[in-house]
């Protein structure tokens, strides 16, 4: 072996050896290890010297026929490969593929949803037309069997390409591709047709994969329960519709005044500078064919910056509102709804949403909003889904309800449109914040409702101990039927206790340095957990453990207590072992109670048990352990005295 590479060797053991006894949770895969050895990640959870993410531009030219539901588009692609490595081959997704009869689905899908994929006319690779039947030139597993690959492999929703020419780091490569599909009937919360006129439109274009410098290709299809993971790229699009439908998308609209007539362009155009929602479509625009002007087709023509993915809306009835609001000096975002006149409580989306943003910018992240705008549209029955700077949101039940979903599809903004985190591996890094950061806002403008966290805890409570029940770091593509709990309300509940433990202004500056050093990035949860252990300045690796690579079941019991008048002395025992807030409730005999909390920190130690001792104002006739918003596997020993 030759000198510099013994000395490579020896070096990368060390960093291995030094990753590993600095993180208590004991375990880097070999990927990390490796990155850490390169220089692109680092122990204090910042990107090293080293680090590199790739970059793609699209030029889309896209129509759509509501008759056939058929979708035709031609793109060009430049891709920048910013990486160190000389690429042999690049990954386009075709999402809609999965849809095809034999596609790779999480789930059963009906019959009628069925459709027969992606469809592509050519791909040119430098400008080389590419033999889509050329498959020859290896064994499919070629990996196997260390078999060349062959020239041409589609599988899940994946294509792969071998390159005419290897392309070296800092090289580029121009994509051509034209392509159309069928867009499929309503997908629930995802996207598809919602009726003869109105469409959501997503997972629609040939995509370059991400390579990164974790795993190199993203290889993982879509199956349909986890998401997207995508480079921050360049958009400039254009959206042929019939005269007829309104649309909505990504990024900047560029031409208004050649689509809409004077009244709504006015509106819309005072929206860019207003705090009130202004009705830019209202009902009786609609009844008076006023809205769009004339013409066979209507261009759409939108640019967006450094975001990973595009989506578009189409409706020839629906209502239009906007706002916009200011996230830091000089710098507003349009904000706007899109629903049908029978939605309930749609009319005060918009609202909703600057309220949304506002508190993003503001709030505990405290962050301005990053994007130009924001549209929520309303097309199904319920749940919601998130894309770049638009939603696709169901029905709710009342304000609280509609604050909660929109906030919840906004915040994704941050988590992972801002920050590139990679959901099919761990959609916890981003559905938890998107769960956890409405609640403030709820609390604020609908005190009526629910404490919103009680949904966390009931979720993990009956999941404890199920077979089902996977570790955090548990791939989420690998989650199955837990997949809810693992990528909700587990996580959810950890950041809440971490956020206790560390207070409200530790818990704010650590946020915001994870999002000053990984926006526009990759991270991965190693990132995460080294960035708030120096955030902070505390070690929190015996909270990681349990909560994130580990299973315990929640479960506090109340042992021992003993009470002389108002002298109280009592025990609570983790049983479960996961690191839980302690919340104690004493009630007196007039009726009145007093509550004690103490953060997860009281485990930090490695103790199982926490003793407390105190002389309360009256002596309690009941004892409490617990809350609805802290789980807990077994609550017949939570309670004194014991009730039967």
């Amino acid at each position: 072996m030759p000198v510099y590479r013994l000395f490579l060797t020896c070096l990368l053991a060390l960093l291995v050896q030094n990753s590993v006894a600095q993180s208590g949770y004991g375990f880097l895969p070999n990927e990390y290890r490796e990155a850490l050895a390169a220089g692109t990640r680092t122990l204090t959870g910042k990107p090293g010297p080293n680090y590199w993410i790739n970059h793609s531009s699209y030029r889309i030219r896209a129509a759509l026929n509501p008759a056939t539901r058929m979708l035709e588009g031609e793109a060009t692609i430049t891709f920048d490969n910013n990486s160190p490595d000389t690429l042999q081959s690049v990954v386009l997704r075709l999402y809609q593929d999965q849809l095809k009869p034999n596609g790779i689905r999480d789930f059963q899908v009906a019959d009628s949803l069925l459709t027969e994929g992606v469809n592509l006319y050519y791909v040119r690779l430098d400008g080389e037309e590419i033999n889509l039947n050329d498959t020859k030139g290896g064994n499919p597993g070629y990996r196997r069997y260390n078999a060349p690959p062959p020239a041409v492999r589609r599988y899940g929703t994946n294509i792969f390409l071998q390159l005419p020419k290897a392309l070296a780091p800092g090289g580029t490569l121009s994509v051509e591709v034209a392509w159309s599909f069928q867009v499929p009937k309503a997908m629930n919360m995802r996207m598809g047709a919602y009726g003869e006129k109105t469409f959501f439109v997503a997972y629609w274009y040939p995509q370059i994969a991400v390579y990164d410098d974790i795993s190199g290709w993203d290889e993982y299809n879509y199956t349909g329960t986890t998401e997207m993971y995508n480079d921050f790229n360049d958009y400039d699009v254009e959206l042929l519709m019939p005269n007829d439908m309104m649309a909505w998308a990504t990024g900047v609209w560029q031409n208004p005044a050649e689509v809409l007539q004077d009244g709504p362009l006015s509106r819309w155009q005072a929206a860019l500078k207003s705090d009130s929602v202004i009705r830019v479509v209202t009902e009786q625009d609609l009844e008076n064919n006023s809205v769009l002007k004339e013409a066979k087709n209507l261009s759409w023509k939108y640019t967006a910056t450094s975001v990973p993915d595009f989506a578009f809306a189409l409706s020839d009835h629906y209502l239009w509102d906007a706002a916009s609001v200011e996230v830091e000096p000089g710098r507003r975002v349009l904000i706007q709804a899109a629903y049908p006149p029978d939605a309930n409580l749609y009319d005060r989306a918009a609202e909703a949403a600057r309220m949304s943003v506002k508190d993003l910018s503001t709030g505990i992240l405290s962050w301005p909003f990053p994007f130009p705008s924001v549209t929520v549209f309303n097309s199904s029955d319920y749940g919601g889904m998130e894309f770049p700077m638009i939603v696709n949101d169901g029905r709710v039940r009342d304000f609280a309800d509609l604050v909660d979903l929109t906030y919840h599809e906004i915040a994704h903004t941050y988590f992972p449109f801002y920050m590139g985190i990679n959901e099919k591996k761990y959609a916890w890094m981003d559905e938890g914040w998107a769960n956890i950061l409405p609640n403030d806002l709820i609390r604020r403008v609908a005190p009526e409702a629910r404490e919103p966290m009680w949904r966390n805890a009931i979720s993990v409570q009956y999941s404890a101990g199920r077979e089902s029940e996977l570790p955090l770091m548990a791939l989420s593509s690998q989650t199955g039927s837990g997949y809810g709990t693992h990528a909700y309300s587990r996580p959810t509940l950890a950041y809440h206790f971490f956020r206790d433990m560390v207070g409200d202004v530790a818990f704010q500056k650590a946020m915001q340095t994870y999002i000053a050093d990984w926006h526009g990035k990759h991270p991965v949860p190693y990132d995460f957990f080294h960035e708030m252990n120096a955030s902070t300045g505390r070690n929190f690796d015996w909270f990681w453990k349990p909560w994130f690579f580990e299973v315990h079941a929640p479960d506090l019991a109340l042992t021992g207590p003993v009470i002389a008048g108002k002298k109280v002395k009592l025990t609570v025992t983790n049983v479960g072992n996961l690191p839980l807030p302690v919340e104690l409730k004493f009630t007196y005999a007039d009726g009145t109670s007093v509550n004690y909390h103490f953060d997860a920190s009281v485990w930090e130690k490695g103790n199982t048990t926490f003793s407390f001792k105190e002389k309360l104002p009256l002596a309690p006739v009941k004892i409490e352990l617990g809350s609805e918003i802290i789980p807990d596997a077994h609550l017949e020993d939570n309670v004194f005295p014991a009730t039967k």
